[in-house]
This record gives C-alpha cells, structure tokens and sequence, in this order.
C-alpha cells in the first residue's frame, strides 16, 4: 500500500509536470511567434519603455507577497494537523487581499516613477496600469498556490491557458488594429489577470473562513517568509538590474532589443516553470520516504538533459531564428546576448532543485547569503562591463552570477539534506555545450548542424541511464 502511494506521488509530479509543459509549450509557442507583430509595429524605444515599466513591477510583487508565496508551500502539509491546509488558505488569502489594495493605491506614485526611469512624466499612465496588474496578480495567488498543493494540475493549466490565450489575442488587437504602442503589453496582462482571477475562483470555489484565519499561524508563516524578502529583492537584482544600467548608459532602445533576446528564453522557461510548481508538491510529500532522494536525483538529471538540448539548440541556432522572426534589422542583434542569457537559466533551474535541502530544513538564511554573493558579483561586474560592451556584457555577468549562486546553495543544500544529484555529469555536458556555442558562433550553418547533432548524441549517452529510464516510465504508464 505504501509503495503504491509513493509511485503514485511520483505519477503525480510528472503527470502535472506534463500537463503544465504541454500548456506552456502551446502558450510560448504562440506569444513566441507574435514576436514578428511586436518588432513590425513597436519599436526598439516602446517596447523597451514597456519592459521597463513590466521588470520594476517584478520587483514590487516580491516585496508586497512578503515571501509568503514560499510559505503556502512550506506551511500547507502537516501530517498532525488535517486542518492546515484550510487555515493556510484562508489566512493567506485574506492577507494577500490587502496587498492587493496596497499595490493598487501605490498607483499615485506613478509620476515620480516615470519621471525616475524615463526623467518626464510621460507615461504615468502606464505605471498606473501596471500597478493595477500587480494588484491583480496579488488576489489571484493564492486560488493558485491552492490549486497547486491539492495537485489540480489540469485546472491550474486550464485557468493559465485560457488567461494567456486572452492576453495573446489582446496583444494582436492592442498592438496592431488599435496601435497603442507601449501600452499594449500591458493593457493586455490587466485585462487577461482579471480573467484569471475569475477563472482561479470558479475552480477553488473556497472564500476564506473567518474562524479558519489562524494570526499565530501568519506568524509563523512571516518569520519564515520574511528573510525570503530581501532574497526576492537580490534575485531581481541578479536579473533584471542589467536592464536598468543597459537603460541608463545604452538608452530605451537597446532595452528594447535585449527584450527580444529574453523572449527567446521563455522557451527555455517553458520546461523550468512547469518543473518548479510540480516539483514543490512532489518534493515536500515525499522527502521522508524511503528511496525519496534517488527520486530528487533522477529529477534533476532529466531536468538537466533537457535544458541543456534546448540551451545548446537555441543558442547555435539563434541568430537566424531572431532574423527570421524580425523584420526590423535593428533587433538583428538580440542574437548578442542570447548564448548567456540561456545557460544562465539553466543553471537558475537546477539551483532550484539542488537547493530543496534548504527548504526542507526551513534555513531560508542559506538562500539569502547565496543570492547575495551573486548580486555582488553581478552587479560590480554590471558597471564596470555594461557600459563599455553593452547586452553582451549584461548576459556575461547574469550567468556568471547564478553561477555563484549555483554553487553556495548546492553546498548549503548538502549539509542540510546530502543527496546525490549527480551534479558533476551536469557540469561537465553545461562546460563541453557552453564551449561549442562559444566557437561556432559565427560560423557557417552546416556546421553548426552538424555539431549540435554529434553534441546532442553525446549528451544522451552521458545521461543515457536517466533517459532510459524516463522513456521507459513513460511506456508504461502509455500502456495502462
């Protein structure tokens, strides 16, 4: 009985692991090929304008959830207490509302925020859409994070297809019928948030309870969570911050292309997002089962195999997929950063599985001395390379800097819950790919080709006994 349920923990995780790739491959397939709509009628300067605008809020939304994101996970199972998950919820959400209202009401900074980052006060208007999303995003956070615990993979990937599908239809009216320019973008994530707000509240169907708000349960939640704040801020920093000194030395419109190279990586984000909501519930149900670290081991070992295909693809075959994609030659050169910007995902990736040591021991500090080694490595090497070499320097030094993060939660990680995720097998396919796309770049196509192939081969022999193992998984549960 209990090995049934363990496979069935495991069926589970790859099977909303599954349902979440297939949804976002449908969604970055489709928002990836309205990319010839952006660069056809949104210049370099609006679309930077507009990402500027979008990457300041993605710093707000950490500091407003006050890491209690982190905490609905961490909180959510108590074998002790059938009740928690309940009182999680409803402590949670009742929380998040008022955030909500904070984020909406700081829309009477907008002023001075454009006048900040654009030095006039010309798109105030557009800070005051974007503030309101943020609200939004706020609200519909926890019917997410409550879908995602109870393993409703199906019904979260339905409400975030049929948000994202709203919100790709609305970027082809905005941008190219009604030819809004900047505001476009982000009109269009207003509109489909509130659809996904509805659409998250029609499956949970769940108002939070006034007798199951739990104040020394948020307690808890909040000493956990807090040190997660300033974490929040650092990872930001670590990604986004280069887009601001690009901003400030290199001007609107290579933010604008450096943008372009970006959404070539929400390819890549198609297999890490959809492993990282999976892999939280699958992680902490079984961590105390027997054989449960051999399972963390073949996770990140697929995991890996994957993204390094997909990095090494993308990143050899980049520049004609940017040419082909744009019909502007002045976003031609989003191909600069496209190889760093990649890899660095990668290992983002697989730093957030290897490091579930952390979490399980509820040592969030770790975290926040890693992410922190990281910034300050990435953001000296910002301002002493960015200004002088631009895009292809701010890449260098995002992937240089969850490098180091890498590293320290990985050692952290191990001295907390040591497992063998064969780290070094990963390391040694990251330094042989990284090295190709280094010296083919440039080179002619036939080339490239034949390399990735012979690379591709390579690396699925060296992760031969995982892939195996995967593709017989996944012919067994075929069958059945």
């Amino acid at each position: 009985m209990e090995q049934t349920a363990k496979k069935n923990n495991l069926a589970q995780f790859l099977k909303g692991s599954s349902i979440l790739v297939i949804s976002n491959v449908c969604l970055k397939a489709m928002n990836f090929f309205l990319l010839p709509l952006y660069t056809k009628h949104l210049s370099t300067d609006q679309l930077g304008i507009s990402d500027s605008v979008t990457n300041l809020t993605s710093l707000i939304f950490p500091i407003l959830t006050l890491g209690l994101d982190s905490a609905f996970s961490a909180f959510y199972f108590e074998k002790n207490e059938p009740q928690r998950g309940k009182k999680v919820y409803s402590t949670l959400s009742t929380m998040f509302f008022f955030l909500g209202l904070v984020a909406a009401a700081l829309s009477v900074l907008s002023a001075p925020v454009s006048q900040l980052l654009f030095h006039g006060p010309g798109y105030q208007g557009l800070v005051v859409l974007a503030f309101f999303s943020l609200a939004v995003n706020l609200w519909y956070l926890p019917l997410s994070l409550e879908l995602r615990m109870k393993n409703r993979m199906l019904a979260f990937g339905i409400a975030n297809l049929s948000a994202s599908l709203a919100m790709i239809l609305l970027n082809i009216l905005f941008v190219a019928v009604f030819h809004m320019g900047e505001q476009s973008l982000v009109l269009s994530s207003l509109l489909s948030g509130l659809l996904q707000l509805l659409i998250l509240f029609l499956f949970v169907r769940r108002v939070p309870k006034k007798d199951e708000v739990d104040k020394k349960l948020l307690r808890d939640m909040l000493r956990f969570s807090l040190p997660l704040v300033p974490m929040s801020v650092l990872n930001w920093v670590l990604a986004i911050s280069d887009r601001y000194v690009l901003l400030y030395y290199h001007g609107e419109g290579t933010v604008g292309v450096y943008g372009v190279a970006m959404r070539f990586v929400t390819v890549l984000n198609v297999v890490i997002s959809a492993v990282a909501m999976a892999y939280t519930t699958f992680a902490f149900q079984t961590k105390d089962e027997e054989g449960a670290k051999k399972k963390y081991y073949y996770v990140f070992q697929t995991e890996a195999v994957f993204l390094l295909l997909m990095c090494s693809a993308i990143s050899m075959f980049g520049p004609e997929a940017i040419r082909l994609m744009s019909s502007d030659e002045s976003y031609y050169s989003a191909a600069e950063p496209l190889r760093d910007l990649l890899f660095a995902q990668a290992i983002y990736a697989m730093s957030n599985v290897v490091g579930y040591g952390i979490n399980f021991a509820k040592k969030s500090v770790y975290y926040l001395i890693s992410v922190s080694v990281g910034v300050a490595l990435n953001l000296g090497l910002n301002f002493l390379l960015i200004p002088k070499y631009g895009m292809k320097a701010a890449a260098l030094t995002t992937l240089l800097g969850y490098l180091a993060v890498f590293v320290l939660v990985y050692i952290f990680s191990e001295r907390l819950y040591p497992c063998d995720y064969g780290v070094w097998r990963a390391a040694i396919a990251i330094i042989a790919l990284y090295a190709a796309c280094f010296y083919l770049e440039g080179t002619e196509l036939w080339l490239r080709v034949v390399v990735w192939i012979v690379l591709m081969a390579a690396v699925l022999w060296l992760f031969r006994e995982v892939v195996g193992k995967f593709l017989r998984f996944l012919l067994r549960r075929g069958r059945r």
